[in-house]
């Protein structure tokens, strides 16, 4: 990945074998670390585009208070409810579990890119006391998590990512279903999420598709 050879990348040390390899491979700015003490001199003393480490809470609530632009990756054993609402809090923290496959981390490394890019945060505000987290698929009210299954998880998901654009049957047939769609499934679809979320969150736009309007945040 071309684009991580530019970054300054701060990194555990002997984290992930899979995830070790890749990212000594890509990246000519690898600022390694062991101990906690180092990590926080190392983020205080360079201009750090990421981080990626094993998840602490308290010892990345640190670094934001230093830098709070830099992108986390946070690797930890089993991903729950609690780690997803102290993401909400910290901003820019990619989770991924350890048995997660070289992709998702690499998948991981692309969003955070993105964002770096952008500059935009991955805490989206979606009214009505609705928060979406983009970086781990996650939609809150009120600081609770809600439940979504998975079709409405990349329902909404591609509705966000393309906010304020009417996104046609087919798009979303293509992108959200595996296998054929039908009008029926779809408004089904859309009824679940409604009652989840809010009836105005998601617009019908007639003779074309959906779409999810976002103010500039």
């Amino acid at each position: 990945m071309k684009e991580l050879k530019s970054l300054n990348i701060c990194y555990k040390k002997n984290l992930h074998n899979e995830f070790d390899n890749y990212i000594r491979s890509f990246t000519n700015n690898l600022l390694e670390y062991e101990h906690h003490d180092e990590l926080i001199e190392i983020v205080n003393k360079n201009d750090v585009h990421f981080v990626i480490t094993k998840y602490n809470f308290e010892l990345l609530k640190k670094i934001r208070v230093l830098n709070n632009q830099i992108q986390i990756i946070a690797i930890l054993d089993e991903l729950n409810n609690t780690h997803l609402l102290e993401g909400l809090e910290l901003e820019y923290v990619k989770f991924i579990q350890k048995v997660d496959c070289i992709n998702i981390f690499i998948e991981a490394l692309k969003d955070c890119i993105k964002n770096l890019d952008s500059n935009k945060s991955n805490i989206i505000n979606l009214g009505n006391d609705f928060i979406y987290d983009n970086y781990n698929k996650s939609l809150f009210k009120n600081n609770n998590i809600v439940l979504l299954t998975k079709k409405e998880i990349l329902f909404l998901d591609f509705l966000v990512k393309n906010h304020n654009c009417s996104l046609s049957y087919e798009e979303i047939n293509q992108n959200v279903w595996d296998g054929l769609m039908t009008q029926d499934s779809l408004r089904s679809l859309v009824k679940e999420l409604r009652k989840k979320a809010y009836k105005e969150l998601i617009k019908n736009v007639s003779g074309i598709g959906y779409r999810i309007d976002i103010q500039a945040q």
